[in-house]
């Protein structure tokens, strides 16, 4: 029977400090029974970082794909778990309006972290241009290295790698801007308004990261209940896959001939390089 005081001394194990802002990624059947279903999970986390820290969960859209900006509201179901809706649902939680990539947050930088999403900053992208936009949670939650908690799920469940992506291509298209050019290769690449003409992108492969990380001492494990827990910091994550595009490394980017290659990508960069 997990225990709210286990879920708490589990995150402290990982590092969690009172003060941190923690992101979980979830699965809640890992855990096996809890003393009072998800209250437990939440509770459990709000011990960890205390009065002056902040919980928050994804609480992505993401079903329904061609339709989601069309009917997004505030009350609309995350696609990414039970904890997720239960917790978006709590009276005191905050959610950040948008209609792919919402956060909802709980604690001292919840208001901060979520009032903005989208309006300003935009950034191009596969997903639409106001998911990690410079105004928005993901923006905010690596800037105050929020810790990133995997909870009975693997690091391919990891949102900041799209938002690494978006930072990347945002520095390639600015690299551009201003050439004779600038238009087609802004147009080669893969946009929410044109999804079925899959186009540039790189997809970011999350384990490779995870390995690269742990390499470097970066990965802290623990286990609660029956469930293997994992946490990375967002910042290292984010610097870490910035670091990997930058160095062209075909190994941290997964592949699929059917849609894209590895090496379109690649090619689309060392033209932006030769400008």
């Amino acid at each position: 029977m997990v225990t709210s005081q286990q879920v708490r001394e589990a995150l402290i194990k990982l590092g969690i400090k009172e003060g941190d802002s923690i992101l979980t990624h979830s699965s809640f059947k890992s855990l096996g029974e809890t003393e009072n279903g998800a209250a437990t999970v939440v509770e459990g986390m709000k011990l960890a970082v205390g009065e002056d820290g902040t919980v928050l969960f994804p609480t992505l859209c993401q079903k329904d794909w061609p339709n989601v900006y069309k009917n997004w509201n505030m009350d609309a179901e995350s696609d990414v778990g039970y904890l997720t809706n239960y917790f978006r649902k709590l009276p005191e939680a905050l959610r950040s309006n948008q209609a792919t990539h919402s956060v909802a947050a709980i604690g001292k930088k919840a208001a901060y972290v979520t009032e903005t999403h989208g309006e300003t900053g935009r950034r191009y992208g596969i997903f639409g241009d106001t998911p990690f936009s410079a105004d928005s949670p993901w923006e905010k939650m690596y800037h105050i290295d929020t810790k990133v908690v995997f909870l009975g799920v693997g690091i391919r469940k990891c949102t900041f790698r799209h938002f690494a992506e978006y930072c990347f291509m945002e520095d390639c298209l600015k690299r551009a801007e201003g050439s004779s050019e600038y238009d087609r290769l802004k147009g080669q690449v893969w946009c929410y308004e044109n999804w079925d003409a899959a186009g540039v992108w790189p997809h970011l492969d999350s384990e490779y990261i995870q390995t690269v990380m742990e390499k470097r001492g970066m990965v802290h494990k623990a286990t609660c209940g029956n469930a293997e827990l994992l946490m990375v910091s967002s910042e290292d994550f984010v610097d870490i896959s910035m670091e990997l595009l930058k160095n062209k490394e075909k190994k941290a980017l997964l592949e699929n001939h059917d849609i894209w290659t590895v090496q379109t990508f690649i090619d689309w960069v060392e033209e932006i390089e030769k400008l």
